[in-house]
């Protein structure tokens, strides 16, 4: 036999009202492909023995679960216990889940939770679960939370908390306050922050979303109180996972002052260093002891780990002696941050806490012994072996890297990025072997003869994949930076200069240097001396000989210049190399390519937007911009700028104006013409107004869900927007469009002209609100003549409204089925607004099914489904799980609705 629901609530034990979770998280460690081991952490009320706790359940989010017995059990001071539960899984495939516990009951009296009914409020913990890929990404285990998440403060004092977390994989942490949960990213209810509870000037908190520090200044109001921290790690910027600690805080009517600690500020560190420094506390009581304690990721790793000495702890003041001896194996990207707690004794067991943070990142050493050998068309680099760090297990090799000319910045001790400094690496892949020479080597083939450079080696450390691919990655300290200037021993381009503009009649004056006598041996490079001038059509290319020149002696090998005409230099830009032979036929050597500078010209409202492009081997630095007016005969200097882009504004829409640009760059190399300029061809704009106006602020006016009256059908949605006060003149008309629920193709549903009633209503469907809207505005440009404009620059939308259905659905608990012709059939109240379907059953009072409908208007006529008879007066219990028509598409009530019917067949 069924029962009813509200007979099987009777049987629910008694022990729910017990009260029991005080606060807690859920960790995890990856143990497989996709297997972890994970730990269900609870803080709970000791004196509370009918509500303990000797097993748990995971649920893995999955659709699984698996209840586990208690693994530790400790009491500890102000009436709580520590419980840890452990359980092993695995999961059908990669994916992201959220593992959770769920206990009936908080423990009661809690202030900010459902106040003053805490204790009828579930206590949940949910820890997001990502699987990466085992094979490239690595494992993913969760950070550790050290500190643990119950503390005590007094009325009127500071007081604070971090949960310091420490990441096993050298992922980075962040931290969020958020609220605590009663089931799924379900909050709890009526749950305050604890600045609301007796709010005041007095009352206000600081959370370091870096460190997680909490600092509460100050509780105005004893009691306990609940908070929320969600713990979120992170691999090359992408989220990895997230941990709710849920922390408990219980504040005292008492009097007392918080010890004042100090510990040092950050600090960045060579592996190998020796970190040692000293923590003092004291307390301004003078009959209170003070105890300093610390947790963090240095006490956690693998290998070396540090310590804390006494010098005088506990006492006041107290004193105590961090130290760590940091190894290669310590290298990461991340800081590790160590928390020094600092608490006195006003009570028997415990007193108040104060926190001090440091953190300390440990770095690659530098490469030592750094030299540079340049030769002909390469510079060979090479630095000393052994590396300091080659044999850890995190030693990924060495990266080399190269910038233009001599400059040698600092770099930054903690964020040792050569790239920050203008560097850019050249070596393809690490350098891991060593040479012949008994030293790391890496030859740079890539380089401009006759340039200045500067190198710089780099250590690279990361932990590596299952499939030995590195993660999270860190470079370490560069060694010294060196300035090589190579050998000059082939030409320069140095000018490509475009002199006529012309479709088909354009001209580019192209010019070299000679190379240095010094750098070239002509003993072993005997003549004649030719160089061959190659030419290609856009940035890249250079293929086609366009000139040769040959001279049989170095001495009169002069001729380096050359006019090339015949071009069309109007509608694209031109590139060129220059080979140079000796013994006529032998090449020495290439110069890089170098492009002529093209300007592009868009044209806007009242303005022309300039762009130019080139590809030189030479540094451009300041650009001259040019300009012809409409009328004018000549050029003129129109502007100086180091961009490659600008606006020339105030100009007439319609006129013509045309522009060049005219390049000044050097190659920094004593002997070389210095500065370099090159101009790009002639290019013309009109301007004309393309530019969109503003686009107005909108709102819609949806159905009201508190609406009772109003039937469905004679709902509409209201769309309203105000005139942009910027540009409101240049506006035509507004145009409206929507898309449905679940599309993201918007149409357009109306249009109202500039000066009209800003309001448009819509009915999107029969039986259907739900949808999306957005507002935008066209101006008067090209608008076509007539009652209905078109054309126009059209606004991009600034936003987008969402409005939903407003259902409506409740049920009478009475009806007469008997022939009458009023009340005959049991149907919804009217109106009846929004609902896709129902699952209606009506059971009799022995729990047996006797009708039911999916059918939203029902119409039950008191008959037996499986009969057909007429069912006796008396009092029926029915069910009804609703599925209401939303902006999402069908959605379930979560609540099943439930109640009485009472069938009556009397006339009177």
């Amino acid at each position: 036999m069924r029962l009813f629901p509200f007979l099987a609530a009777l049987l629910i034990p008694c022990l729910l009202g017990a009260t029991h979770n005080r606060a807690g998280e859920i960790t995890y460690e990856q143990i497989g492909p996709l297997t972890i081991r994970a730990t269900i952490t609870t803080y709970t009320k000791a004196s509370s023995i009918a509500a303990d706790r000797d097993s748990l359940t995971f649920f893995w989010g999955d659709g699984t679960s698996t209840t586990a017995a208690r693994s530790v059990e400790i009491i500890l001071q102000n009436d709580t216990k520590f419980n840890q539960y452990v359980a092993v899984h695995t999961y059908p495939g990669n994916g992201v889940y959220y593992v959770s516990m769920v206990d009936p009951n908080r423990n009661g009296g809690i202030l900010n939770v459902n106040f003053p009914f805490s204790d009828q409020v579930q206590f949940f913990l949910q820890t997001e679960v990502r699987f990466l890929n085992l094979q490239f990404q690595g494992p993913n285990s969760s950070p550790v939370l050290l500190q643990p998440p119950v503390d005590i403060g007094c009325v009127g004092k500071i007081f604070q908390h971090t949960p310091n977390a420490f990441d096993p994989d050298g992922d980075s942490i962040a931290y969020e306050l958020a609220s605590p949960l009663q089931s799924i990213n379900s909050p709890v209810p009526n749950y305050v922050f604890v600045d609301q509870v007796a709010p005041g000037a007095n009352n206000t908190y600081t959370f370091d979303p870096i460190t997680g520090l909490f600092t509460w200044n100050a509780p105005q109001r004893a009691g306990e109180y609940n908070i929320g921290i969600l713990v979120k790690s992170y691999r090359n910027g992408a989220l990895v996972g997230t941990i709710l600690r849920d922390m408990q805080v219980l504040i005292l009517s008492c009097n007392d002052n918080p010890p004042t600690i100090q510990a040092p500020p950050d600090r960045c560190v060579v592996a190998g260093d020796l970190v040692e420094f000293t923590v003092n506390a004291s307390d301004a009581d003078a009959g209170d002891v003070v105890e300093i304690s610390a947790t963090g990721g240095p006490f956690e790793v693998n290998g070396s780990p540090a310590v804390l000495l006494d010098f005088t702890n506990p006492g006041n003041p107290a004193q105590v002696l961090f130290r760590w001896q940091t190894v290669c194996d310590h290298i990461q990207d991340q800081y590790y941050q160590v928390a020094f707690k600092a608490q006195d004794d006003f009570q028997d067991t415990t007193g108040l806490p104060r926190f001090d943070i440091t953190r300390i990142k440990v770095l690659g050493p530098p490469p030592q012994g750094l030299t540079a050998t340049p030769a002909s068309g390469q510079v060979e680099l090479c630095w000393d072996a052994p590396y300091v760090c080659e044999g850890s297990g995190l030693f990924r090799g060495f990266t080399v890297w190269r910038k233009d000319f001599c400059a040698p910045l600092p770099p930054d001790q903690c964020n040792p990025s050569l790239f920050a400094l203008g560097y850019t690496r050249i070596s393809v892949n690490n350098v891991t072997q060593v040479s012949p020479n008994g030293r790391y080597c890496f030859v740079d083939n890539t380089i401009q003869r006759g340039s200045l450079y500067t190198y710089a080696v780099q250590g690279e450390f990361a932990p590596l994949s299952a499939g030995g691919f590195p993660y999270n990655p860190v470079s370490g300290l560069p060694s010294e930076q060196l300035c090589v200037q190579t050998a000059r021993d082939v030409p320069l381009l140095t000018n490509v200069d475009v002199t006529a503009t012309d479709p088909a009649a354009g001209t580019v004056f192209v010019q070299w240097s000679k190379p240095r006598a010094a750098d070239l041996d002509t003993l072993l490079n005997p003549g004649p001396y030719r160089y061959v001038l190659s030419r290609a059509v856009g940035f890249a290319g250079a293929n086609t000989p366009v000139a040769q020149f040959s001279s049989p002696y170095f001495l009169t090998a002069n001729d380096t210049s050359f006019n090339d005409a015949g071009l069309n230099t109007f509608a694209q830009p031109h590139n060129y190399r220059l080979a140079f032979y000796v013994q006529d036929t032998v090449l020495l050597g290439e110069t890089f390519t170098a492009s002529s500078v093209f300007l592009t010209v868009a044209p806007t409202d009242n303005a022309n937007r300039l762009s130019w492009r080139y590809q030189v081997p030479w540094g451009n630095y300041r650009y001259e911009i040019f300009r012809r007016d409409p009328g004018a005969g000549s050029f003129s200097l129109l502007a100086t700028t180091a961009d490659t882009i600008y606006l020339d504004e105030g100009l007439t829409n319609g006129e013509t104006y045309c522009y060049y640009v005219r390049t000044e760059g050097s190659y920094n190399i004593s002997g070389i013409l210095s500065p370099l300029f090159n101009r790009s061809q002639e290019a013309c704009g009109i301007p004309r107004d393309n530019v969109p106006p503003c686009p107005p602020d909108f709102w819609v006016q949806g159905c009201d869900s508190t609406d009772t009256s109003t039937p469905e059908d004679a709902l509409r949605n209201l769309v309203a927007w105000s005139e942009p006060e910027a540009c409101g003149a240049d506006i035509a008309r507004y145009n409206v469009y929507y898309a449905p629920p679940q599309d993201s193709v918007f149409q357009p549903i109306g249009f109202v002209l500039r000066g009209e009633e800003y309001i448009l209503q819509h009915l999107p469907s029969i039986g259907n609100l739900a949808g999306c809207y957005y507002v935008t505005a066209v101006d008067s440009v090209d608008l076509a003549q007539g009652p209905v404009p078109s054309g126009g620059n059209e606004s991009l939308p600034v936003d987008t409204v969402c409005v939903d259905n407003c259902p409506l659905y409740r049920l009478p608990n009475v009806f007469t089925p008997n022939g009458d012709g009023a009340n005959e059939r049991f149907v919804p109240f009217r109106p009846l607004r929004f609902i896709a379907e129902v699952d209606f059953k009506v059971f009799n009072r022995w729990g047996e099914l006797v009708w039911e409908t999916s059918d939203p208007a029902l119409g039950w006529d008191g008959t037996d489904q499986n009969t057909g008879k007429a069912l006796a007066e008396g009092v029926y219990y029915y069910t009804c799980r609703v599925r209401e028509q939303r902006l999402v598409g069908p959605v379930a009530l979560p609540e099943l609705l439930s109640g009485y019917i009472h069938l009556m067949r009397g006339t009177d």
